[in-house]
């Protein structure tokens, strides 16, 4: 896989949105304390969508990753009812991803977004939204892959795959998360840092110590084997804890200067690195971008 820009990795979710500008805008939903509604709350089934439907916990990271295919490098996942400040620093340091840049502007089901999911495997990209189900409408013929439906997004080559979570993306990505949703295809399990973690943003990235394909460049190049990305909302600001696996020394260097001028701790546990800390509403968006590879 090359290195790719942020830009160039989502355009085509980007442009197929804009592309299709039938759907109404929502507003955003304002800030106050997370709330994580339980998965067996809600019924798939009532999409209204035959077929096979998408039912699986989406409470964190660590659930989201069972659902993406053994060549992931990135992923992220996010409470967007945490905090709204959270939510915007989250759209502009991370990757385009619908759920977040297209939150405000539209409404791609009956019901709000609660919460996003995006992954990065081999050349393709993926989301997963959590919205409580509703009827929904197919936008053209559906294609069946698998027993699921695959409906299209208009004229655009992206497709939704209804459940909790949704499942949404181009059809060869949207197939390749279906067939380990199935269990016809393994999951990943290069990443070790986001289980049991409980953070509102959790991000987790390998990076070049993970590489054992020549051809294979991380999407960040850090100099660790896995890095794992945690903020929170609280009364003094946001909380903010970075795990780093197997750092190498010039990357622990710059983690050291930027922890220092954040006036966050550094720490080492075993062969992971921890910065942790306090960070000012104002600095979040270029504090997760520095600290996502140092």
């Amino acid at each position: 896989m090359n290195q790719k820009s942020w830009a160039t990795i989502g355009v085509v979710f980007l442009a197929g949105i804009m592309i299709f500008s039938t759907f109404a805008g929502f507003v955003m939903r304002g800030g106050g304390p997370a709330e994580t509604a339980a998965s067996g709350r809600w019924d798939p089934s009532d999409f209204g969508v035959s077929g096979r439907l998408i039912n699986w916990e989406f409470k964190s990271l660590g659930d989201a990753l069972g659902m993406y295919p053994e060549d992931l490098v990135f992923a992220f996942w996010i409470n967007l009812t945490a905090s709204e400040n959270l939510t915007e620093a989250a759209a502009a340091a991370l990757p385009p991803a619908v759920g977040l840049t297209f939150r405000d502007q539209v409404n791609l089901y009956p019901s709000p977004i609660d919460r996003v999911s995006w992954g990065l495997y081999g050349d393709e990209i993926a989301e997963f939204h959590w919205t409580k189900p509703a009827p929904v409408g197919a936008h053209g013929l559906a294609v069946v892959y698998n027993g699921y439906q695959l409906i299209p997004l208009g004229s655009t080559d992206l497709f939704s795959i209804m459940g909790t979570p949704v499942l949404f993306g181009s059809e060869p990505a949207v197939k390749t998360a279906l067939d380990v949703i199935s269990g016809d295809a393994p999951t990943t399990d290069d990443f070790v840092l986001p289980y049991d973690e409980t953070d509102a943003l959790q991000i987790s990235v390998l990076g070049e110590a993970s590489a054992e394909n020549p051809n294979f460049v991380p999407p960040l190049g850090g100099d660790y084997s896995e890095s794992y990305l945690g903020v929170s909302p609280s009364e003094e600001g946001f909380s903010l804890t970075a795990k780093y696996l197997y750092l190498g020394g010039g990357s622990e260097r710059r983690l050291n200067e930027l922890a220092e001028s954040r006036g966050l701790q550094m720490r080492s546990e075993g062969d992971t690195v921890i910065v942790s800390g306090l960070i000012e509403p104002q600095n979040l968006a270029e504090t997760l971008g520095a600290f996502i590879a140092p």
